[in-house]
């Protein structure tokens, strides 16, 4: 289960920027995952709670966003979207695609308390 070792590598990145918030608490996690990529996040959510049970980042929320797959054929230059991945064009059938998105893994927001009396949003964005 890699999730286990990517929810750690994502554990690490937060607290590197939680470093430079010091006294903020740390709220939600917000990640964007796509569809094509290796990631099943429920098991990245068992892996979160997992990891973060009594240490610094229990009681963190982790929110999963979905990202489909979106490409365009090369071949009849149409643009399409899958939920699951796939090896051909919808329109023409033509293998000859580019994917363009719904692979990534990002970090895209980190949803903190500051603490009383800064003058900050109260958000960090990744």
């Amino acid at each position: 289960m890699h999730e286990l070792s990517i929810c750690q590598s994502m554990l690490d990145i937060v607290e590197r920027t939680m470093n430079q918030h010091p006294g903020a608490k740390l709220k939600t996690i917000r990640l964007d995952i796509g569809k094509g990529s290796t990631i099943e996040p429920i098991l990245l959510t068992d892996a979160f709670a997992i990891i973060t049970e009594g240490g610094p980042f229990a009681g963190v929320e982790l929110e999963i966003n979905s990202i489909p797959i979106g490409g365009s054929c090369r071949a009849c230059g149409k643009s399409f979207t899958y939920q699951e991945l796939a090896l051909g064009c919808p329109e023409c059938g033509s293998t000859d695609i580019v994917i363009e998105s719904g692979m990534e893994l990002d970090i895209r927001e980190l949803e903190i308390d500051e603490p009383e009396g800064d003058t900050e949003k109260g958000r960090e964005e990744e």
